[in-house]
């Protein structure tokens, strides 16, 4: 059974969709996942709190795009200082950019030459639910970050996305594609302010083999905006992909966060902080999928948590038949600054071979510890100073 879209949005049709890419100067993949996603969206359903575990605590009518306008195909403004290996994108588009960096690619999806795009689409499928699909029906602010093999980029690469326009679907996407042996780190992120606004955010990370990932993404989203956000890793032989994702602010903010170890000898650290006030909501699902033989995956995700503000987690570590001597931990730790705060954690384990090197899961959640306020107050700091320290 399928569901429309969650929202009466007169803009949600193939037509609305094809003219965006017309307007934008899509490429052919671009133009063939743009349609594909477009006509997905009449057969795809939405995630069903009810049926999808991953959707418990979110109901996906929250996105809520009635009144909405489609992402714009309008230039941005210049800004021309930007350090070495930098991409500023305002409301889609590029904005400023630094000088180049040898050994990398950073370019918007429209300046690259045909065939780099071919892996899109690889990691986030078009037809994973109907809100892949409408991301990549109006996909706007594509970014393609790629590295030669051997290469070893020193300096972070840092890509910077503001919006501003209110009562706009936003659908930016990243593809990361790290070469044979190289080096890359990436800081992404993500600014909005106090507009209404819903963002369709996706992330693939595809680390070759030998190759080592550092990937952070900060959102910092102002207080009506909803996210519900895509991330996928996958790793080749030998890979090593490290990400962290910071999450302030915004009325609602769920992240799908994936690692797919595929390549024998490959690893993965996911690790999450959550800063919650307000009536903010923060839902992490994640997944550390073993597939290889001899990978590891290591995973810390936590949260603060003030005043009515809410955080839920999801974890499953699974580990496949193939996957002999795996070596997986997940902690999820929340701290409640308030009575009125709450924190949901499910971590789960699926095991489907008995070869295995660990498999450890845990979780807590609590206030702030009053002997320990106590001794940080008695050497002279207020107790809301003493509360930043403890949560710092």
């Amino acid at each position: 059974m399928t569901s429309a879209p969650s929202t009466a949005a007169s803009f949600l049709t193939t037509e609305a969709s094809r003219a965006l890419g017309e307007a934008l100067g899509d490429g052919a993949a671009v133009a063939r996942l743009r349609a594909s996603g477009a006509g997905a969206l009449d057969t795809l359903a939405m995630p069903s709190p009810a049926l999808d575990r991953p959707w418990k605590y979110v109901d996906p009518a929250a996105l809520d795009l009635d009144g909405f306008a489609p992402p714009s195909a309008d230039s941005a403004a210049w800004d021309e200082a930007l350090p070495a290996g930098a991409l500023l994108l305002r409301d889609g588009a590029t904005a400023g950019r630094g000088p180049a960096v040898d050994g990398l690619t950073l370019a918007d999806f429209a300046e690259v030459p045909e065939g780099a795009l071919d892996r899109l689409g690889e990691a986030v499928a078009f037809d994973g639910d109907q809100l892949t699909a409408l991301h990549y029906a109006f996909l706007r602010g594509g970014v393609l970050i790629q590295t030669k093999a051997n290469a070893e980029i020193a300096e972070p690469v840092r890509l910077t996305r503001e919006y501003s326009e209110a009562e706009t679907l936003a659908t930016p996407h990243t593809l990361i594609v790290a070469g044979v042996n190289s080096r890359l780190t990436v800081i992404e992120e993500y600014r909005s302010g106090d507009e209404p606004l819903a963002v369709l955010p996706a992330l693939e990370l595809l680390v070759g083999p030998g190759a080592v990932v550092n990937y952070t993404s900060l959102h910092r989203w102002g207080a009506r905006t909803r996210v519900f956000a895509e991330q996928r890793a996958v790793t080749e032989r030998d890979a090593d992909v490290r990400s962290l994702s910071l999450v302030t602010g915004g009325r609602l903010v769920k992240s799908h966060i994936t690692s797919s170890l595929e390549g024998r000898g490959s690893s993965s650290e996911m690790y999450g902080i959550a800063v919650g006030a307000g009536q903010e909501h923060v839902d992490f699902y994640t997944l550390q999928d073993h597939v290889a033989e001899d990978t590891r995956s290591d995973l810390l995700f936590k949260s603060a948590l003030g005043e009515q503000s809410r955080a839920v987690y999801y974890g499953l570590t699974k580990v496949g038949l193939g996957a002999r001597r795996a070596d997986a931990n997940q902690e999820n730790r929340n701290l409640l600054l308030s009575r009125a705060a709450k924190a949901d954690s499910d971590p789960v384990l699926e095991i489907l071979t008995n070869d295995v090197t660990r498999v450890s899961h845990g979780a807590t959640a609590g206030p702030v510890d009053e002997e320990e306020l106590f001794y940080i107050q008695s050497r002279g700091l207020t107790r809301e100073g003493a509360v930043g320290l403890l949560v710092r």
